[in-house]
Protein backbone atom coordinates (compact mmCIF):
# COMPACT_ATOMS: atom_id res chain seq x y z
CA UNK A 1 0.00 0.00 0.00
CA UNK A 2 1.48 3.19 -1.10
CA UNK A 3 2.05 5.83 1.57
CA UNK A 4 0.35 9.38 1.38
CA UNK A 5 2.57 12.60 0.37
CA UNK A 6 0.89 15.97 0.93
CA UNK A 7 1.92 18.75 -1.04
CA UNK A 8 0.96 21.98 0.28
CA UNK A 9 1.84 24.98 -2.11
CA UNK A 10 0.66 28.02 -4.13
CA UNK A 11 2.52 26.85 -6.94
CA UNK A 12 0.05 24.73 -9.63
CA UNK A 13 -1.09 25.40 -12.39
CA UNK A 14 -4.63 25.90 -13.64
CA UNK A 15 -6.19 26.22 -17.05
CA UNK A 16 -5.89 30.13 -16.06
CA UNK A 17 -2.42 30.42 -14.91
CA UNK A 18 -0.14 28.17 -15.84
CA UNK A 19 2.26 29.25 -12.79
CA UNK A 20 3.92 26.62 -10.99
CA UNK A 21 4.66 23.43 -13.93
CA UNK A 22 7.86 22.35 -11.92
CA UNK A 23 5.51 21.75 -8.95
CA UNK A 24 3.35 19.82 -11.05
CA UNK A 25 6.21 18.10 -13.04
CA UNK A 26 7.68 17.29 -9.57
CA UNK A 27 4.03 15.77 -8.53
CA UNK A 28 4.00 13.65 -11.07
CA UNK A 29 7.44 12.38 -11.16
CA UNK A 30 6.89 11.51 -7.14
CA UNK A 31 3.99 9.05 -7.85
CA UNK A 32 5.84 7.45 -10.82
CA UNK A 33 9.11 6.30 -9.28
CA UNK A 34 8.33 6.72 -5.83
CA UNK A 35 6.10 4.76 -3.31
CA UNK A 36 3.84 7.24 -2.35
CA UNK A 37 0.31 8.75 -3.65
CA UNK A 38 0.63 12.87 -3.54
CA UNK A 39 -2.32 14.92 -2.53
CA UNK A 40 -2.09 18.65 -3.50
CA UNK A 41 -3.68 21.10 -0.69
CA UNK A 42 -2.94 24.85 -2.60
CA UNK A 43 -4.23 27.97 -0.61
CA UNK A 44 -6.96 30.55 -1.22
CA UNK A 45 -7.92 33.55 0.40
CA UNK A 46 -11.04 33.66 3.02
CA UNK A 47 -13.42 34.85 0.53
CA UNK A 48 -12.16 33.52 -2.91
CA UNK A 49 -14.88 31.59 -4.72
CA UNK A 50 -12.31 29.46 -7.08
CA UNK A 51 -13.13 25.47 -6.88
CA UNK A 52 -11.20 22.44 -6.23
CA UNK A 53 -9.95 21.22 -9.75
CA UNK A 54 -8.38 18.88 -11.60
CA UNK A 55 -5.17 19.49 -14.01
CA UNK A 56 -3.36 16.77 -16.31
CA UNK A 57 -4.51 14.55 -13.93
CA UNK A 58 -3.82 15.93 -10.96
CA UNK A 59 -6.37 17.00 -8.12
CA UNK A 60 -5.91 20.30 -6.72
CA UNK A 61 -7.72 20.97 -3.66
CA UNK A 62 -8.28 24.50 -2.37
CA UNK A 63 -7.87 25.43 1.41
CA UNK A 64 -9.29 28.65 3.33
CA UNK A 65 -6.35 30.97 4.64
CA UNK A 66 -6.91 33.46 6.70
CA UNK A 67 -4.26 36.46 6.18
CA UNK A 68 -3.56 40.16 5.77
CA UNK A 69 -3.47 41.48 2.25
CA UNK A 70 0.99 42.32 1.34
CA UNK A 71 2.10 40.27 3.78
CA UNK A 72 1.48 42.60 6.82
CA UNK A 73 1.81 40.55 9.77
CA UNK A 74 1.67 37.16 8.57
CA UNK A 75 0.80 33.97 11.36
CA UNK A 76 -1.35 36.67 13.01
CA UNK A 77 -4.25 34.34 11.93
CA UNK A 78 -2.49 31.35 12.10
CA UNK A 79 -5.27 29.45 14.49
CA UNK A 80 -8.45 30.41 12.51
CA UNK A 81 -5.93 29.10 9.12
CA UNK A 82 -5.23 26.09 10.76
CA UNK A 83 -8.73 25.60 11.39
CA UNK A 84 -9.74 26.00 7.92
CA UNK A 85 -6.54 23.73 6.71
CA UNK A 86 -7.90 20.42 8.92
CA UNK A 87 -11.84 21.10 7.87
CA UNK A 88 -10.73 21.19 4.25
CA UNK A 89 -8.34 17.58 5.04
CA UNK A 90 -11.05 15.86 6.54
CA UNK A 91 -13.77 17.01 4.31
CA UNK A 92 -11.81 15.10 1.31
CA UNK A 93 -11.42 12.19 3.46
CA UNK A 94 -7.42 12.20 4.30
CA UNK A 95 -6.44 9.93 6.73
CA UNK A 96 -3.59 11.49 9.37
CA UNK A 97 -2.07 8.16 10.30
CA UNK A 98 -1.47 7.47 6.66
CA UNK A 99 0.71 10.62 5.69
CA UNK A 100 4.26 9.67 5.56
CA UNK A 101 6.02 13.34 4.08
CA UNK A 102 4.34 16.91 4.53
CA UNK A 103 6.19 18.83 1.42
CA UNK A 104 5.22 22.67 1.69
CA UNK A 105 6.62 24.86 -0.81
CA UNK A 106 7.85 28.59 0.77
CA UNK A 107 8.06 29.19 4.12
CA UNK A 108 5.05 30.48 5.46
CA UNK A 109 3.10 26.97 4.12
CA UNK A 110 5.77 25.20 6.73
CA UNK A 111 3.27 25.97 8.74
CA UNK A 112 0.74 23.72 7.19
CA UNK A 113 3.32 20.73 7.49
CA UNK A 114 4.23 21.39 10.83
CA UNK A 115 0.33 21.44 12.06
CA UNK A 116 0.23 17.51 10.33
CA UNK A 117 3.38 16.73 12.37
CA UNK A 118 1.60 18.27 15.65
CA UNK A 119 -1.28 15.30 14.93
CA UNK A 120 1.06 12.61 14.09
CA UNK A 121 4.62 12.75 14.86
CA UNK A 122 5.52 10.21 12.05
CA UNK A 123 5.38 12.80 9.43
CA UNK A 124 8.37 14.10 7.81
CA UNK A 125 8.02 17.53 7.04
CA UNK A 126 10.06 19.29 4.14
CA UNK A 127 10.35 22.76 3.12
CA UNK A 128 11.18 23.74 -0.50
CA UNK A 129 12.93 26.94 -0.69
CA UNK A 130 12.17 28.44 -4.08
CA UNK A 131 13.83 31.91 -4.22
CA UNK A 132 16.38 33.85 -1.74
CA UNK A 133 14.15 35.77 0.22
CA UNK A 134 13.65 32.43 2.16
CA UNK A 135 11.52 34.74 4.48
CA UNK A 136 9.85 36.96 2.56
CA UNK A 137 11.39 40.17 3.90
CA UNK A 138 11.16 41.89 0.93
CA UNK A 139 7.94 41.25 0.54
CA UNK A 140 4.99 43.65 1.08
CA UNK A 141 3.89 47.31 1.75
CA UNK A 142 5.53 47.21 5.37
CA UNK A 143 8.63 45.76 4.05
CA UNK A 144 10.91 48.56 5.46
CA UNK A 145 10.07 49.02 8.50
CA UNK A 146 12.15 47.49 11.06
CA UNK A 147 9.88 46.20 13.39
CA UNK A 148 8.01 44.90 10.91
CA UNK A 149 10.45 43.15 9.19
CA UNK A 150 11.65 41.40 12.67
CA UNK A 151 7.95 40.30 13.18
CA UNK A 152 8.48 38.40 9.43
CA UNK A 153 11.59 36.95 10.59
CA UNK A 154 10.76 35.51 13.79
CA UNK A 155 8.00 34.27 12.23
CA UNK A 156 9.33 32.22 9.55
CA UNK A 157 12.55 31.61 11.82
CA UNK A 158 9.80 29.48 14.01
CA UNK A 159 8.31 27.83 11.17
CA UNK A 160 11.91 26.85 10.08
CA UNK A 161 13.13 25.46 12.92
CA UNK A 162 10.15 23.02 12.82
CA UNK A 163 11.08 21.41 9.90
CA UNK A 164 13.08 17.96 8.98
CA UNK A 165 13.78 18.67 5.63
CA UNK A 166 15.19 22.37 4.04
CA UNK A 167 15.20 21.68 -0.03
CA UNK A 168 16.48 23.95 -1.93
CA UNK A 169 16.37 24.67 -5.91
CA UNK A 170 19.69 25.65 -5.53
CA UNK A 171 23.39 25.25 -3.28
CA UNK A 172 22.96 29.03 -2.97
CA UNK A 173 19.11 29.21 -1.75
CA UNK A 174 20.10 26.98 0.36
CA UNK A 175 22.55 28.99 2.52
CA UNK A 176 19.83 31.92 2.19
CA UNK A 177 18.24 29.73 4.75
CA UNK A 178 21.53 28.49 6.16
CA UNK A 179 22.64 33.04 6.54
CA UNK A 180 19.78 33.29 9.24
CA UNK A 181 22.13 31.85 12.54
CA UNK A 182 18.29 31.53 14.35
CA UNK A 183 17.09 28.81 11.85
CA UNK A 184 19.12 25.20 12.88
CA UNK A 185 18.95 23.11 10.06
CA UNK A 186 18.30 19.59 11.13
CA UNK A 187 18.51 17.95 7.17
CA UNK A 188 19.14 19.80 3.67
CA UNK A 189 18.82 18.51 0.02
CA UNK A 190 19.47 20.40 -3.25
CA UNK A 191 17.03 19.41 -5.62
CA UNK A 192 17.29 21.40 -8.61
CA UNK A 193 14.07 21.80 -11.04
CA UNK A 194 13.86 19.13 -13.33
CA UNK A 195 12.63 18.66 -16.96
CA UNK A 196 10.18 16.96 -18.38
CA UNK A 197 11.32 15.25 -20.79
CA UNK A 198 8.45 13.89 -22.93
CA UNK A 199 7.28 17.73 -22.62
CA UNK A 200 10.45 19.24 -23.84
CA UNK A 201 12.70 17.74 -26.76
CA UNK A 202 14.93 18.12 -29.66
CA UNK A 203 12.33 18.53 -33.45
CA UNK A 204 14.37 19.21 -35.77
CA UNK A 205 13.63 21.28 -39.22
CA UNK A 206 12.66 24.30 -36.80
CA UNK A 207 15.29 26.22 -36.81
CA UNK A 208 15.88 28.38 -39.95
CA UNK A 209 19.51 28.54 -40.99
CA UNK A 210 19.21 31.56 -42.37
CA UNK A 211 19.25 33.56 -39.15
CA UNK A 212 20.80 33.23 -35.58
CA UNK A 213 17.72 33.28 -33.29
CA UNK A 214 18.14 34.39 -29.61
CA UNK A 215 15.35 33.85 -27.14
CA UNK A 216 14.02 35.13 -23.83
CA UNK A 217 11.09 33.94 -21.87
CA UNK A 218 10.59 35.80 -18.75
CA UNK A 219 8.63 38.58 -17.10
CA UNK A 220 9.97 42.62 -17.96
CA UNK A 221 10.84 43.27 -14.33
CA UNK A 222 14.38 44.82 -13.62
CA UNK A 223 15.61 41.48 -12.13
CA UNK A 224 15.36 40.37 -15.59
CA UNK A 225 17.69 42.42 -16.93
CA UNK A 226 16.02 41.89 -20.40
CA UNK A 227 17.59 45.71 -21.49
CA UNK A 228 21.40 43.71 -21.31
CA UNK A 229 20.61 41.55 -23.90
CA UNK A 230 19.06 44.52 -26.28
CA UNK A 231 21.93 46.27 -25.98
CA UNK A 232 24.24 43.09 -26.55
CA UNK A 233 21.88 42.62 -29.73
CA UNK A 234 22.95 46.83 -30.66
CA UNK A 235 26.19 45.90 -30.35
CA UNK A 236 26.96 42.65 -32.13
CA UNK A 237 24.51 44.21 -34.96
CA UNK A 238 27.35 47.40 -35.38
CA UNK A 239 30.04 44.61 -35.19
CA UNK A 240 28.47 43.21 -38.41
CA UNK A 241 26.29 40.04 -37.28
CA UNK A 242 22.95 41.43 -39.74
CA UNK A 243 21.23 38.25 -39.92
CA UNK A 244 20.56 38.30 -35.58
CA UNK A 245 17.34 37.85 -34.25
CA UNK A 246 16.04 37.77 -31.27
CA UNK A 247 12.46 37.37 -29.50
CA UNK A 248 10.86 37.96 -26.14
CA UNK A 249 8.01 36.37 -24.31
CA UNK A 250 6.59 38.13 -21.82
CA UNK A 251 5.07 40.55 -20.01
CA UNK A 252 5.69 43.22 -17.29
CA UNK A 253 6.41 46.90 -15.85
CA UNK A 254 9.42 47.41 -18.21
CA UNK A 255 7.78 45.98 -21.28
CA UNK A 256 7.13 49.67 -22.20
CA UNK A 257 11.10 50.39 -22.07
CA UNK A 258 12.01 47.77 -23.72
CA UNK A 259 9.95 48.62 -26.85
CA UNK A 260 10.52 51.93 -26.57
CA UNK A 261 14.37 51.43 -26.40
CA UNK A 262 14.05 49.05 -29.56
CA UNK A 263 12.66 51.89 -32.17
CA UNK A 264 14.57 54.71 -31.00
CA UNK A 265 17.70 52.56 -31.95
CA UNK A 266 15.94 51.20 -35.02
CA UNK A 267 15.89 47.78 -33.54
CA UNK A 268 12.56 46.79 -35.36
CA UNK A 269 13.75 44.60 -37.72
CA UNK A 270 16.18 42.40 -35.03
CA UNK A 271 13.70 42.25 -31.97
CA UNK A 272 10.29 41.23 -31.40
CA UNK A 273 7.89 40.91 -28.57
CA UNK A 274 5.65 38.74 -27.87
CA UNK A 275 3.63 38.83 -24.40
CA UNK A 276 2.52 35.22 -23.88
CA UNK A 277 2.73 31.39 -25.67
CA UNK A 278 0.45 28.69 -24.35
CA UNK A 279 2.62 25.86 -22.56
CA UNK A 280 1.99 23.68 -25.24
CA UNK A 281 3.90 25.90 -27.83
CA UNK A 282 7.17 26.68 -25.87
CA UNK A 283 8.74 23.16 -26.67
CA UNK A 284 8.57 24.43 -30.14
CA UNK A 285 9.31 27.92 -29.89
CA UNK A 286 12.63 26.41 -27.73
CA UNK A 287 13.35 24.29 -31.16
CA UNK A 288 13.67 27.66 -33.61
CA UNK A 289 16.44 28.97 -31.52
CA UNK A 290 20.03 28.97 -31.50
CA UNK A 291 21.05 29.87 -28.15
CA UNK A 292 18.67 30.94 -25.41
CA UNK A 293 19.76 34.14 -22.83
CA UNK A 294 18.23 35.74 -19.56
CA UNK A 295 20.60 38.22 -18.28
CA UNK A 296 18.86 37.88 -14.85
CA UNK A 297 20.96 38.30 -11.58
CA UNK A 298 18.61 37.20 -8.78
CA UNK A 299 17.71 33.79 -9.80
CA UNK A 300 17.38 31.34 -7.85
CA UNK A 301 17.41 28.39 -10.52
CA UNK A 302 15.28 29.36 -13.53
CA UNK A 303 13.40 27.04 -15.34
CA UNK A 304 13.82 28.55 -18.86
CA UNK A 305 17.35 27.50 -19.14
CA UNK A 306 16.79 23.69 -18.30
CA UNK A 307 13.89 23.15 -20.51
CA UNK A 308 16.14 24.88 -23.57
CA UNK A 309 18.85 22.95 -22.63
CA UNK A 310 16.56 19.78 -23.18
CA UNK A 311 15.12 21.29 -26.37
CA UNK A 312 18.98 21.03 -27.72
CA UNK A 313 19.59 24.09 -27.18
CA UNK A 314 22.61 25.85 -24.71
CA UNK A 315 21.82 28.88 -22.38
CA UNK A 316 23.71 32.40 -21.26
CA UNK A 317 23.01 32.96 -17.49
CA UNK A 318 24.24 35.42 -15.22
CA UNK A 319 27.36 34.26 -12.76
CA UNK A 320 26.57 32.90 -8.67
CA UNK A 321 23.12 32.39 -9.67
CA UNK A 322 21.57 29.39 -8.91
CA UNK A 323 21.62 27.81 -12.64
CA UNK A 324 25.82 28.37 -12.54
CA UNK A 325 25.87 25.52 -10.08
CA UNK A 326 25.11 22.96 -12.88
CA UNK A 327 28.30 24.55 -15.18
CA UNK A 328 31.24 22.90 -15.32
CA UNK A 329 33.91 24.90 -13.75
CA UNK A 330 36.34 25.35 -16.88
CA UNK A 331 32.88 26.58 -18.79
CA UNK A 332 31.96 29.12 -16.72
CA UNK A 333 33.01 31.65 -18.99
CA UNK A 334 31.52 30.55 -21.66
CA UNK A 335 27.80 30.53 -20.68
CA UNK A 336 27.83 32.69 -17.63
CA UNK A 337 28.41 36.64 -17.19
CA UNK A 338 28.60 39.26 -14.65
CA UNK A 339 25.33 41.40 -13.54
CA UNK A 340 24.36 43.69 -16.14
CA UNK A 341 27.60 43.24 -18.29
CA UNK A 342 26.93 43.97 -22.00
CA UNK A 343 30.44 43.62 -22.59
CA UNK A 344 30.42 39.92 -21.36
CA UNK A 345 27.09 39.03 -23.11
CA UNK A 346 28.09 40.49 -26.40
CA UNK A 347 31.75 38.37 -25.91
CA UNK A 348 29.64 34.68 -25.30
CA UNK A 349 27.14 35.03 -27.71
CA UNK A 350 29.78 36.03 -30.26
CA UNK A 351 31.93 32.98 -29.45
CA UNK A 352 28.84 30.59 -29.82
CA UNK A 353 28.14 32.35 -33.22
CA UNK A 354 31.27 31.65 -34.71
CA UNK A 355 31.98 28.31 -33.26
CA UNK A 356 28.85 26.45 -31.97
CA UNK A 357 30.56 24.72 -29.22
CA UNK A 358 28.23 21.96 -27.23
CA UNK A 359 27.24 23.17 -23.87
CA UNK A 360 27.37 20.16 -21.07
CA UNK A 361 25.98 20.73 -17.46
CA UNK A 362 27.27 18.42 -14.38
CA UNK A 363 23.96 17.02 -13.20
CA UNK A 364 21.16 15.28 -15.09
CA UNK A 365 18.07 17.76 -15.18
CA UNK A 366 15.76 14.89 -16.02
CA UNK A 367 12.67 15.31 -13.63
CA UNK A 368 12.13 11.48 -12.71
CA UNK A 369 16.25 10.87 -12.17
CA UNK A 370 16.89 14.29 -9.83
CA UNK A 371 13.05 13.07 -8.06
CA UNK A 372 14.10 9.34 -7.96
CA UNK A 373 17.71 10.79 -5.68
CA UNK A 374 15.67 12.66 -3.74
CA UNK A 375 13.26 10.04 -2.50
CA UNK A 376 16.12 7.97 -1.82
CA UNK A 377 17.47 10.83 0.53
CA UNK A 378 14.25 11.21 1.77
CA UNK A 379 13.75 7.31 2.59
CA UNK A 380 15.51 7.03 5.54
CA UNK A 381 14.42 10.05 7.74
CA UNK A 382 11.10 7.79 7.40
CA UNK A 383 12.36 5.62 9.43
CA UNK A 384 14.16 7.99 12.17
Amino acid sequence: MKLLYVVITPFFPSKENFRGPYVLDQVKAIEAVGDYNVTVLKPKSLFSNVQDYEFEGVKVHYFKRVVLPSNILPGLFKGLSKYFFFKKFKSIGLDLNSVAVAHAHVTENGFYANALKSKNSKIITVLQHHGFDVLSLENGVLSQQSWHKNWVKNYGVSICNQIDLHVGVSEKTLSCVSAFSDIKIKSHYVLYNGVDVNKFYPIKGLKDDTVFKIGCIANFWPLKDQMTLIKATQQLITQGVENLQVAFIGSGALLDDCKAYVVSNQLESYVTFQQEVTHQELNTFYNTLDLYVMPSYYEAFGCVYTEAYACGVPFVAVKDQGIAELIPEVDKDKWLIKPKSVSDLVTCIDAYYKNRTSQQLVKSIEINALISDYLRFLKPLNSV
